[in-house]
């Protein structure tokens, strides 16, 4: 019998959400084992009947790194113990967090245990780490037996920049992420009455940050509104990078009337008011591998504006369901200004029924969870190496 050990020490804050609904699917593709998902203390998503929860993550409650990481020491021993007493078993990782230790822990488990070890990456490196990171990252890479990526481009990108065996990687799509509508929005009657002025309105939401293209954004929105007679808004919400908010006060000064900024970590109720009384919401992304709050919005039935990264464009492969800009802050003024001149675009992909069934598809957590299976059945019929 197939035993999986689901490992995910940043289980909360809605990166759990993935946890969930992959683990629902693999549920609902009839996984005939035992699955114990390893998560943090502050997991905040319910999991499928079924699934053994073991929270065993500490580190975010530490105060100070050597605490941090020493309490992820512990952890990670509690998990190298676990596969003494299920030899043979399969290690799902789901993110490196100390990325020593982990490496340790993964060769261990390996070659003591005969384990098999699969890690996603989400991102081909964390971001804001240091180039020591990237080395140790390049070895983990090189040490486990698969690697999952949510697309080919992915793939490429690890296998030249650390020379990870290209037979390793297997893709499987990131699912659509269900963003609740719980709660009263702290930001209610703000969000509301900005909305209610605008003919169309834009969101951005999530972190703030230069690698999501906000700069571009913020200097791209005041050309923008200056440019057309329609009263169009733009609406920014959630914590801004502290090297971002000189730009975000700029564009406020420039564009005040139609420019909102909420620069503050919301709840995901604002996130989702934001989201469903908006047109469009954009992702002018210089640098992802993919993006939660593209498969978050993809599910709410909204359309996008993204830039051409390939995390970011391949929905928009799949069916036409948002707009392509070329990267550039010309190309976005251009892209933003069409849209706001004939609006009759935004409402026919809001309302083009066929295109989110085929995306609803195309992102089901239960074909990619089948497809995980499939993976873990593919390694458990090959000997382990050492």
């Amino acid at each position: 019998m197939m035993h999986l050990m689901y490992v995910d020490p940043q289980s909360y804050h809605g990166l759990a959400k993935y946890d969930a609904a992959y683990l629902r699917g693999l549920m609902q593709a009839e996984f005939a084992g035992e699955v114990s998902f390893y998560c943090s203390d502050l997991l905040d998503q319910d999991v499928p009947a079924g699934v053994t929860v073991r929270r065993v993550f500490h580190y975010n409650r530490a105060r100070w790194l050597p605490h941090k990481v020493l309490s992820y020491v512990l952890s990670m021993w509690r998990i190298l113990a676990a596969g003494f007493r299920h030899t043979g078993s399969i290690y799902h990782f789901q993110w490196i967090k100390f990325a020593p230790v982990d490496l340790f822990v993964i060769v261990l488990l390996r070659r003591l245990t005969g384990a098999r070890v699969v890690l996603t990456a989400h991102n081909v490196v964390p971001h804001g780490k240091d180039a020591g990171t990237h080395r140790m990252l390049g070895r983990v890479y090189r040490a486990v037996d698969r690697i999952v990526v949510h697309h080919a481009d992915t793939a490429a990108e690890i296998s030249r920049r650390f020379s990870a065996d290209p037979g390793k990687m297997r893709i499987l799509r990131h699912g659509l992420i269900d963003l609740e509508n719980g709660g009263t929005p702290r930001h209610d009657v703000r969000l509301r009455r900005f909305i209610a002025s605008r003919d169309v309105c834009f969101v951005f939401f999530g972190r703030g940050s230069r690698y999501k293209g906000l700069d571009m954004l913020l200097d791209a929105w005041p050309r923008v509104a200056a440019a057309s007679d329609v009263a169009a808004g733009l609406i920014v919400i959630g914590a801004i990078d502290s090297e971002l908010k000189t730009a975000a006060d700029r564009a406020m000064d420039r564009a005040p009337d139609s420019l909102l900024v909420i620069d503050e970590r919301v709840t995901e109720a604002d996130l989702y008011l934001a989201a469903t009384a908006s047109d469009a919401v954009i992702l002018p992304h210089r640098k992802i591998s993919q993006s939660g709050v593209l498969l978050s919005v993809l599910g709410l039935g909204i359309p996008v504006v993204v830039s051409p990264l390939a995390g970011l464009r391949e929905p928009l492969e799949t069916a036409p369901v948002g707009w392509v800009f070329d990267g550039t802050e010309e190309g976005l003024v251009q892209q933003l200004g069409l849209l706001i001149d004939d609006p009759s675009m935004l409402a026919k992909v809001k309302n083009d029924r066929s295109a989110w069934a085929a995306i609803e598809q195309a992102y089901d957590w239960t074909k990619i969870a089948a497809e995980g299976l499939a993976l873990y059945e593919e390694m458990l019929a090959k000997p382990t190496r050492g």
